[in-house]
């Protein structure tokens, strides 16, 4: 009964285990990247993870403009990119095809006007 159970709960992992092991699409972590004001450029330092690629080379395009191109086991895995609003970045292989792309966003975050009391306006004592 014991080893039953315990080939049944590896073989519910054994997937997550793979599919950590092997990505099977292009990702990239963090995708937003927080500015103070609209229009500041903000600096995002990601990390990329790729599908199975082939041999050939591959470019990676942010809003199509080349930021590199390398063989698959040459690929960056940490980059520092800088946005100043949403953009797109895309890894495209020697044929110009295109394989999929991840949007990075920029949010901004506005410096509030009201200022929050330290202490009550009143006390007891």
């Amino acid at each position: 009964m014991r080893n039953s159970l315990f080939v049944t709960f590896s073989l519910l992992w054994l997937p997550v285990f793979a599919t950590e092991q092997n990505p099977t699409s292009f990702s990239v972590f963090p995708n937003e990247c927080i500015a103070t004001q609209k229009g500041d450029i903000c600096v995002l330092p990601i990390t990329l993870t790729y599908p199975e690629l082939s041999s050939h080379e591959h470019c990676l395009h942010m809003n199509e403009q080349v930021l590199g191109c390398w063989l698959p086991n040459q690929l960056p895995t940490e980059l520092n990119v800088e946005l100043d609003a949403d953009s797109t970045l895309t890894l495209v292989n020697e044929d110009n095809k295109k394989t999929p792309s991840v949007l990075l966003k920029v949010k901004y975050r506005q410096a509030s006007t009201h200022r929050r009391r330290v202490r009550n306006p009143w006390s007891i004592f």
